[in-house]
């Protein structure tokens, strides 16, 4: 059996990773595909699973502050046919939980709420003021299974869907129906495929993830752009031995003699930084492809993370674009900040 110091070690990393990679940087109004595991960064995430019939939950918030344009840029994209906008911010509260049914599976599942404010649409006699919109998003579930059980290295395989539970009946200011990519849901169902791995380099741990995510039909004739995410991570972790941190699986109990069950817990710190991207496809309405809309951008996000012996974690991130190719329809990003406070049990 591994000691009670691994084994929460890995719980809360486990935790930390679920409330940080739940939150995709993306350049659209709804969040890209989601990820969870321990190790990795803000959105790239590692192959652990949580140890048989331990769980974990915790609460996320992510603030993005895009790019803003002038009521006059808005309305010179609209009179070429590009369906502009913009927001003064897009903020994002998320509950998460993740069980482990065995060894090497994990579900987690995270209900979003969303909030934006100040949204404006282009139209050719100016902006069209929308006001704010707010509401339950759409409920995700995964699931991940680890196909590895060496000590050093891991390797985990990621399916799951996205359920339409948020709404798309908002209205603006004047009245009229919201579009679907404003409203806090999108109405469609949409798998998720991805996977996981990561490495020791030293005292350095190696993460890598992607996810892919397919955007069914949704509510308004609306089918939104399928959406790819993916990156690298490399973290370290202070203030604790650093086999604790370094061990990328899950062990099964009765593996290993009980050396070291009445060590005492110790807080550790995590720092960690990820370069990472998102690619996302154009939208289609009806049968109507917008040239305007996806594109694509690249990211460096450092952070920490605060591991506290009783099992409660906190942890920051600050996603800051290098590189960014987005479409004319949605404005560029200036940055986007994650916290999050959790425990595992």
């Amino acid at each position: 059996m591994i000691s009670h110091t691994i084994s929460a070690r890995i719980r809360r990393a486990v935790l930390l990773s679920i409330l940080l990679a739940t939150a995709a940087p993306s350049f659209a109004d709804h969040l890209g595909p989601s990820g969870f595991g321990s190790g990795g960064g803000a959105t790239v995430f590692g192959p652990d699973t949580l140890d048989e019939g331990h769980w974990s939950a915790g609460l996320r918030l992510v603030y993005t502050r895009p790019e803003q344009r002038s009521d006059a840029e808005l309305s010179a994209l609209a009179a070429q046919a590009i369906d502009a906008h913009n927001s003064d911010y897009n903020l994002v509260a998320s509950l998460g939980v993740a069980y482990g049914f065995t060894h090497q599976l994990t579900v987690s599942a995270q209900l979003p709420y969303a909030r934006r404010d100040g949204l404006r649409e282009g139209t050719e006699d100016g902006a069209r003021r929308l006001g704010s919109v707010s509401g339950i998003g759409d409920f995700t579930l995964l699931a991940k299974y680890r196909l590895t059980e060496d000590q050093k290295y891991g390797f985990a395989l990621i399916g799951g869907i996205r359920v339409p539970t948020g709404s798309t009946h908002h209205r603006g200011l004047d009245g009229e129906r919201l579009e679907t990519e404003h409203q806090p849901g999108t109405g469609s169902w949409d798998p998720i495929l991805g996977a996981s791995a990561a490495a020791p380099l030293g005292s350095i741990t190696f993460s890598a993830s992607a996810l892919y995510q397919f955007s069914g039909r949704g509510a308004q004739r609306s089918r939104l752009g399928n959406r790819l995410q993916g990156g690298l991570a490399l973290s370290h972790r202070f203030g604790a031995p650093s086999y604790q941190h370094s061990q990328t699986h899950n062990h099964h109990h009765g593996d290993e003699l009980d050396e070291g069950d009445d060590e005492p817990r110790q807080s550790s710190w995590d720092a960690f930084v990820e370069l990472a991207g998102e690619w996302e496809g154009r939208q289609k309405i009806g049968d109507e492809i917008e040239a305007g809309s996806g594109g694509k951008w690249a990211w460096v996000a450092p952070g920490l993370r605060y591991n506290w012996a009783s099992g409660w974690s906190a942890s920051a991130a600050l996603a800051l674009p290098v590189w960014q190719r987005i479409r004319n329809s949605h404005p560029d990003n200036r940055y986007r900040l994650l916290l999050s406070l959790g425990r595992a049990f």
